[in-house]
C-alpha cells in the first residue's frame, strides 16, 4: 500500500477509531447515565427500586390470568414439549426483548434534541447518548427477565410443576443479548441522526414499531406461519430471530441454530459499523440542528 493510500486509510478511520475510544475512557460516564435514567424511572413512588422487581412479577401474573386462566390459551409442543406451559410466561418472555428494541429505538430519534445542552458542549461525547438510551432499555429488561426466572424456578423446582425450571441454556443467554445489544445501538445510531435532521420520524418509527409487534411470534406461535406463505415474516423479521431465541433459551432449554445465529450476528455487526460510521460523520451538524 502506497503512503498516499495508507493516510487516506487512517484519515477515514481516524475519527472513528478515535471516537471509540473516547467512549472507552468515558466508560464511567455511561455507567453514570445509565443508573440515573434507571432510578429516574422509579422516583418518587413509595416502593423506590423495588419496583424492578414487582413490576415484571405484576406483570407476568395478568398475562398468566388474563391470556392462561381466563382466556384458556396454552403453549403446545413449542415450549417443553408440555401442553400445560402457560400462555402468559411465553408471551412475557417475548415482550422483554421487543420492548427492549422498541423503547431503544423511539427515544433515539429525538436524544439529541432531548440533550441539547450538552450536545451544544464541544467537550461532551455525543457519542455516548445512542448507546446509553440503549443500555438504559436492555437493563430495565434484564430485571424482568431475572424475576422470570425466578418464577421458573419456583414454578419447577419448589411446586414440582412439570414443564418449568431453569435449562443450562441459561449460560448462553449473556451472548444473545450482547448480540441483540450490539443490534439495538446500531438501529440507534442510524435513527438518532435521522430524527435530528428529521423530527417527526418519531411518530412514524412508533406507527412502524406496533405494526412490527404483530408481524414477530410474541402472541402467535412460530409453528403458525413455518410451512405456509407467510414463512417471509419469519426469515426478513430480525425480532423474529431474537424473541424465538430467548424463549429457547429460558423455556425451552434448546439452542438457537446455528445458521440464523451467525445471520443475525454478522447483520447486528454491520449496522452497529454503518450507523456508527454515519453517526461520525454528521455528529459536527447537530448543534445547528437544535
Amino acid at each position: 500500500m502506497s503512503a498516499s493510500a495508507s493516510k487516506a486509510s487512517q484519515g477515514s478511520l481516524g475519527p472513528v477509531s478515535n471516537a471509540i475510544s473516547r467512549i472507552y475512557d468515558q466508560r464511567w460516564l455511561i455507567g453514570y447515565f445509565v443508573q440515573r435514567d434507571l432510578s429516574k424511572s422509579y422516583r418518587g413512588s413509595f416502593l423506590g427500586f423495588a419496583w424492578a422487581f414487582l413490576g415484571p412479577l405484576v406483570m407476568i401474573s395478568l398475562y398468566t390470568l388474563i391470556f392462561s386462566e381466563l382466556v384458556g390459551l396454552r403453549v403446545g409442543r413449542e415450549v417443553a414439549g408440555n401442553d400445560n406451559l402457560n400462555y402468559g410466561l411465553y408471551i412475557y418472555c417475548a415482550v422483554l426483548p421487543f420492548s427492549a428494541f422498541s423503547e431503544s429505538l423511539t427515544q433515539s430519534t429525538n436524544i439529541i434534541r432531548r440533550n441539547s445542552t450538552l450536545v451544544q458542549k464541544m467537550i461532551f461525547p455525543v457519542e455516548i447518548l445512542p448507546l446509553t438510551a440503549t443500555i438504559t432499555s436492555m437493563a430495565d429488561k434484564l430485571l424482568g427477565l431475572g424475576v422470570l426466572a425466578a418464577v421458573l424456578a419456583f414454578l419447577g423446582y419448589v411446586l414440582q410443576w412439570e414443564g418449568y425450571g431453569l435449562h443450562w441454556t441459561l449460560v448462553l443467554l449473556p451472548a444473545l443479548i450482547f448480540i441483540q445489544l450490539i443490534f439495538i445501538t446500531g438501529l440507534s445510531y442510524i435513527f438518532t441522526v435521522i430524527g435530528a435532521y428529521l423530527p417527526d420520524v418519531r411518530e412514524t418509527l412508533r406507527a412502524f414499531v406496533r405494526a412490527m409487534f404483530f408481524f414477530t411470534p410474541i402472541i402467535w406461535p412460530v409453528s403458525r406461519v413455518e410451512g405456509t406463505k407467510f414463512e417471509w415474516v419469519l426469515t426478513y423479521n430480525p425480532m423474529a430471530y431474537v424473541v424465538q431465541s430467548y424463549r429457547d433459551l429460558i423455556i425451552n432449554g434448546e439452542v438457537p441454530d446455528l445458521a440464523p445465529t451467525l445471520r443475525f450476528t454478522l447483520l447486528s455487526v454491520v449496522l452497529l459499523a454503518v450507523g456508527f460510521a454515519l453517526f461520525q460523520r454528521v455528529k459536527k451538524q447537530f448543534a445547528d440542528l437544535i
